[in-house]
């Protein structure tokens, strides 16, 4: 049997479709990158916005296509969860459905001898994704999450260091840990706030050089996580840190918890530690947001604090509290997002400016003689990239590197020395 499989969304749907992988490969099945070169596709989706169910419904769309011969198409994750009855009567010749919970169904239906076995198949090179949660609780008005994925649950510590452990055997050398809300980690199990101690074991793990915490929520964070960030040599001094508005009272309605003081308290205490990178991302044209409040979170967000700014335009979707609320103007929801995202164009290209003439540590991705790779302080995929030159490159390692200039937002680099983990 030959397999492809195809993975939508965010990483933590990249770890679900690398663990597929991983038990299909292990019990015998032919893995390939080629939707026309298999006998099935399994298509893992992602419907956590109105963009997302788009290019979901244009990959069934496009795999529809490609059957002959016996092929099979069969689809699983978020967007099944969300809008299942929907597809199906839309797609009547996809073979399967599965809703995330429903993955060992779709790895038994194929081959019965994976049935029982756990295995994964990192699909990145040198870096691997390691989500520690499921599901959220924090009920945002805005967000779909709770009801594609139900409550916040954390997976056991113990589980998780067997996963790094692996990871490491497999070459890995950083692991990003994800979730939901990664600073919630441990308090539905273990009845307290875990994540520091479990960055603390993972950082025990021979072979693993770095650690990056992603999703980190402001109003989950404590001082405990932060002082460790600060004072661990195998965590990265970077976070991702989502504030998604500055307005007190547009904060309260999106029911993020937290508040404009609690916000400014916690990147101040993030920015004492050394060479900190801070990663967020806001939301634009959130209902009854007014030109004042716009004005508010573009000043904030302008100030400097952060290195790296993800922008989203307010979708609305059906379900949730904010869908119930006056909406504003699509037309003026795409002004802001403009005018945020030349703000973010700004912003990134004066930080990494600042760079250039530095040497860092660099992890390739790739092989050869032209490569791009990550550093400390950018997260790979969501952040901008290093592209290095040097000769016969290898993925996976890590090479100090002296940035040379821009491409763009990204930054240039030439190899000066190999480094030893």
């Amino acid at each position: 049997m030959k397999v492809n499989l195809i993975s939508l969304g965010c990483p933590k749907n990249l770890v679900d479709s690398e663990n597929i992988l991983g038990a299909l490969g292990a019990a015998g099945a032919s893995l390939t990158t080629s939707p026309d070169d298999c006998d099935i596709i399994i298509l893992n989706t992602c419907a956590f916005i109105r963009p997302a169910l788009e290019e979901t419904e244009e990959e069934i769309g496009k795999a529809l296509q490609s059957l002959r011969n016996g092929k099979k198409l069969y689809v699983v994750g978020c967007a099944v969860n969300r809008y299942g009855a929907l597809l199906k009567h839309k797609y009547p010749e996809v073979s399967g459905w599965h809703t995330i919970s429903e993955i060992p169904e779709l790895i038994s239906t194929l081959l019965p001898d994976a049935a029982n076995l756990h295995a994964r198949l990192p699909t990145t090179a040198g870096y691997a994704y390691m989500k520690i949660s499921e599901g959220c609780s924090n009920n945002c008005a805005y967000c779909t999450i709770p009801a594609i994925k139900g409550a916040y649950r954390s997976f056991a510590m113990d589980k998780l260091l067997a996963e790094g452990c692996e990871l490491a055997e497999l070459g890995i050398k950083e692991l990003i840990l994800i979730g939901q809300d990664t600073t919630r980690y441990g308090t539905d199990i273990y009845g307290q706030p875990m994540l520091r101690s479990l960055l603390r074991e993972l950082a025990e793990i021979r072979g693993i050089d770095w650690l990056r915490i992603m999703y980190a929520n402001p109003k989950t964070i404590d001082s405990r996580v932060i002082e460790e960030i600060e004072l661990s040599k195998k965590i990265c001094k970077y976070i991702d840190l989502p504030i998604q508005h500055i307005s007190p009272r547009i904060l309260k309605m999106m029911k993020r918890g937290t508040s404009r003081e609690r916000l400014e308290s916690v990147i101040k205490k993030l920015l004492t530690i050394p060479e900190i990178s801070i990663r967020t991302t806001i939301i634009v044209g959130f209902p009854g947001e007014t030109d004042t409040e716009f004005d508010e979170l573009m000043e904030f967000v302008g100030s400097g604090y952060f290195d790296w700014l993800g922008v989203f335009p307010y979708y609305c979707e059906a379900g949730t509290v904010a869908a119930e609320l006056r909406q504003l103007p699509d037309d003026l929801i795409g002004e802001r997002y403009q005018t945020a995202l030349a703000l973010q164009q700004h912003l990134i290209e004066r930080k990494q400016r600042a760079r250039c003439g530095h040497d860092y540590k660099v992890l390739l991705h790739s092989s050869g003689d032209r490569c791009v790779g990550h550093a400390e302080f950018c997260a790979p995929e969501v952040d901008g990239q290093i592209h290095v030159e040097g000769q016969n490159l290898k993925a996976g390692r890590f090479y100090d590197v002296r940035m040379t200039g821009m491409r763009g937002s990204d930054l240039r680099g030439e190899i000066i020395e190999e480094m030893r983990s």
